[in-house]
């Protein structure tokens, strides 16, 4: 059984070493349908900010601009507790000191 199941491989392997060549690029075809509004005018998406804060205070807290709100925070090593107060402000309470509150805000 595996001898002619090997001697299918090996047949349906022959003449198939090489590709067939290619032949010459035809004309180009039509163009594709246009992109969403904006996309070809460099238009930009909200601005993302982000600060480190050093924390060497048992308390400390964090704030984005009035017309911005909290995207993400967090701690670098060791970390420690983050409460969100509202969508622009923070309060850290962290495990050791010093450490660094890192906020990140977005525009809105």
């Amino acid at each position: 059984m595996h001898v002619l199941v090997l001697a299918a491989l090996i047949l349906a392997a022959c003449g198939q070493s090489e590709p067939p060549a290619k032949g010459e690029a035809g004309p180009p075809g039509p163009p594709g349908p246009a992109g969403p509004p904006g996309a070809a005018s460099g238009a930009q998406g909200p601005n993302i900010k982000v600060t480190a804060r050093p924390c060497d205070q048992p308390n400390c807290g964090a704030s984005c601009e009035v017309n911005e709100q909290i995207l993400n925070a967090y701690a670098l090593n060791p970390g420690g507790v983050i409460a969100f107060v509202d969508e622009r402000n923070v309060t850290f309470r962290p495990n050791k000191r010093p450490t660094v509150l890192v906020l990140a805000c977005i525009g809105r």
